[in-house]
């Protein structure tokens, strides 16, 4: 992702290890003047499902640029977690890195602070934070891309009233299955079309949620695989009764054509 495009917006900018010592130092300093017994009980992987919110939502945008982070690029700096009141476990720092990991049903590095009065009568499930669209989310195509993702993603969820599982795949082209028509022409923009198209996987079919035109244009130089950020609930969700609807089309210079 274009690191001018992140510099300019402050709170796009993902935290390095760095970054996350810094903050626990100054979190350390800050506890310890509100409470009275204060541990640091050191690093070690935390299972995402466990944890609790200690803010009210999460923002797409930032949400998309971790995941890609996450999954295409290994990105895991630790965050910061709070065993407080009957052990409960709050996170202080790393609310979208620990919703990410819940996707990719992985485990998260927590530095682990201990302060047995800490408690929140307003926390949530990280599984249930809301998530909001910022108004000032940059209008740049990469970024907009995977907020469009989260948003897909986590609307499905909340009408499934289940967490998605994510992988990252690489799908070959005569494979997928589209759940709209194609009306828009082709991607120029090489950077956007080397993005991973969104894919729902249901009884071992591959259905395109999102990227369609991506897939077309690929399909037109000649590619035979894309790559794909691939979710699932194991159950049938709307969009696959569309694309029954419209016979399950697959990817095929003649059902591209639209796109020429």
């Amino acid at each position: 992702m274009e690191a001018s495009i992140i510099s300019s917006y402050p709170r796009l900018r993902l935290s390095r290890r760095r970054d996350v010592e810094r903050r626990l130092h100054e979190l350390l300093w800050l506890l310890k003047t509100l409470y009275t017994n204060v541990k640091f009980l050191g690093e070690k992987p935390i299972n995402p499902s466990q944890l609790y919110s200690t803010q009210k939502f999460l923002e797409s945008d930032k949400l998309g640029i971790v995941l890609r982070s996450m999954l295409l690029h290994g990105y895991n700096a630790p965050i910061i977690v709070i065993r407080g009141w009957k052990s409960k476990l709050y996170v202080l720092d790393g609310h979208h890195r620990a919703r990410v990991s819940l996707w990719l049903r992985i485990s998260i590095n927590s530095f682990i602070l201990d302060i047995p009065d800490y408690r929140r009568n307003d926390a949530v499930l990280i599984k249930d934070m809301e998530l909001i669209n910022p108004p000032d989310t940059p209008s740049a195509p990469l970024i907009k891309i995977w907020r469009h993702m989260a948003n897909t993603i986590y609307s499905l969820e909340k009408i499934h009233e289940k967490t998605a599982i994510i992988w990252k795949e690489k799908i070959p082209i005569n494979e997928l299955i589209a759940t709209q028509k194609i009306v828009q022409s082709q991607i120029r923009e090489k950077n956007i079309l080397d993005e991973p198209i969104l894919v729902y996987d249901y009884n071992n079919e591959k259905y395109v949620i999102d990227g369609h035109t991506r897939t077309c244009t690929n399909l037109f130089l000649g590619r035979e695989i894309v790559d794909a950020v691939v979710f699932s609930f194991d159950e049938k969700i709307g969009l696959l009764y569309t694309s029954d609807k419209l016979g399950k089309p697959r990817f095929t210079i003649e059902f591209c054509k639209p796109c020429r």
